[in-house]
């Protein structure tokens, strides 16, 4: 058990194996980035470089975590990553999760297969378009290539290189985050709502090696990484690759990898000024990094870490979330809206065509993970942007007495996933749904879906011997 900091006594319920691996991923040239609808024009330069991060735990089976500095991916991508992964070592679906730090100061990765693409947006393009046939994916084909490349080079080290150690959990609390959806009425606007109920729950997993030397810190953590704004045309991960390279610096040896959790309508608490966001200085979003890297660092020096009897269990489910049947002439305002940008009226424009001539989606599937560490530490992951809400639903259905940790944007990004009070209320991430070829906002019976699907899936593993 740890005793201290820099001090473990390791019992054999407790020693699995592990290995780190980080690669550089950093596009070499100028691309368009995703995340902000107003920008109009690629990258212009490099602030910090984008990283894949892999870590490798291996007890009664092997479990592989990614992540990767990027704003998302659809399905292509993911479904191309996990299947080879799968062919040449063997991992199932279930035992890969790939984590998006959600950054919108990089691109929105695609994969090979045109029938699970998103769609609407490409790394080469030079502006948003309001035309599918517009866009030529061969160099976010070429880039998935790399990226598929990448990740199976890493995962054959990790497997070569697996080392003899201990997996441990510490709790503490952080006010890194703000919400951004401001009662207003009977709706919400967007602004700072400093009295907002969000999950403030940091969590940090620590693998450290036989000496007790720490070699991986795993932080997770819900706030969307837009600590710069729309303005910044360099290439970088926001606040999250500042903390992870704060906390690499300090614990030399060790790999930080940044869990992004539950954060759909999380924003830095730095970037609130008063009764509106701004958009960060890149020295202003380095000073947030480093404040959330504090944060990480101080539940680390208390060291009061829990050690996990390794013994993973995991599962998927796939349900399906429905929409809205919402009319064409509903969007037509949006086209031309003075208010609005191109992206939006894009958007609109294909959300029409996409309804009259019956190619729209008005249903999604929905990824859910569950991975059980030992009996009494469970992470639950999470496709999409999913709302911090479901974060504090899902840490009080499990009880406080066993720690879970609630990730989003996991093993795909394609759209925001709000509770049934946020669809009742309204807002952004209530209502954007045409942005992502969705028919229209999803139905409130969403929530109930994905709880019923989580208690499923965690029952069964619990009865799984």
């Amino acid at each position: 058990m740890v005793m201290s900091s820099n001090s473990y006594y390791f019992t054999e319920a407790f020693v699995m194996r592990f290995c780190l691996k980080s690669e550089r991923m950093t596009p070499e040239r100028p691309v368009f980035m995703h995340g902000f609808g107003g920008r109009t024009q690629k990258s212009e330069g490099v602030h910090d470089e984008l990283y894949v991060k892999a870590a490798m735990l291996e007890a009664n089976k092997t479990l592989l975590i990614l992540t990767i500095d990027a704003l998302g991916s659809d399905r292509s991508f993911v479904v191309g990553i996990k299947d080879a992964l799968q062919e040449k070592f063997g991992l199932g679906h279930d035992e890969v999760l790939i984590n998006f730090s959600h950054t919108h100061h990089s691109v929105f990765l695609t994969g090979l297969d045109a029938g699970l693409r998103r769609g609407a947006y490409s790394m080469a393009q030079e502006g948003w378009t309001d035309s599918e046939t517009q866009l030529d994916y061969s160099e976010d084909e070429a880039f998935f290539r790399f990226m598929r490349d990448t990740i199976l080079q890493m995962t054959a080290y990790c497997r070569d290189h697996l080392e003899e150690g201990e997996l441990a959990i510490g709790r503490g609390k952080s006010d890194f985050a703000v919400s951004r959806r401001k009662p207003d009425g009977d709706g919400v606007i967007w602004a700072p709502y400093y009295e907002g109920e969000i999950d403030k729950e940091l969590l940090v997993v620590t693998l450290t090696d036989r000496s007790g030397m720490v070699k991986g810190i795993l932080y997770n953590y819900g706030c969307h990484t837009t600590a710069m704004g729309p303005d910044n045309m360099l290439l970088s991960n926001d606040f999250a690759g500042q903390t992870s390279c704060v906390l690499e610096e300090s614990y030399p040896g060790a790999t930080a990898l940044f869990l992004q959790g539950c954060g759909g309508e999380l924003k830095p608490l730095r970037s609130a000024a008063g009764s509106r966001f701004k958009s960060l200085s890149i020295a202003e979003m380095i000073d947030s990094g480093t404040e959330l890297a504090n944060d990480v660092k101080a539940i680390l020096k208390q060291g009061e870490l829990t050690p996990v009897r390794c013994n993973f269990k995991t599962a998927l489910a796939d349900p399906l979330l429905y929409t809205e049947q919402t009319e064409a002439a509903f969007y037509e305002p949006m086209t031309n809206h003075p208010d609005y940008n191109a992206f939006y009226w894009n958007s609109a424009k294909r959300t029409m065509r996409a309804i009259e001539d019956g190619t729209i989606k008005d249903r999604l599937p929905h990824c859910i993970c569950i991975w059980h560490l030992d009996d009494d530490t469970r992470l639950v992951a999470m496709e999409g942007e999913v709302s911090t809400e479901y974060s504090l639903l899902i840490k009080k259905l499990f009880g406080s007495s066993r720690t879970t940790l609630t990730l989003g944007y996991t093993n795909g990004v394609y759209s925001y996933v709000p509770t049934r009070k946020m669809i009742r209320e309204g807002g952004y991430e209530a209502e954007c749904n045409f942005f992502f070829h969705l028919r229209g906002p999803f139905v409130p019976e969403i929530e109930d879906i994905i709880v019923g699907q989580i208690v499923l899936t965690d029952m069964k593993l619990s009865n799984t011997m």
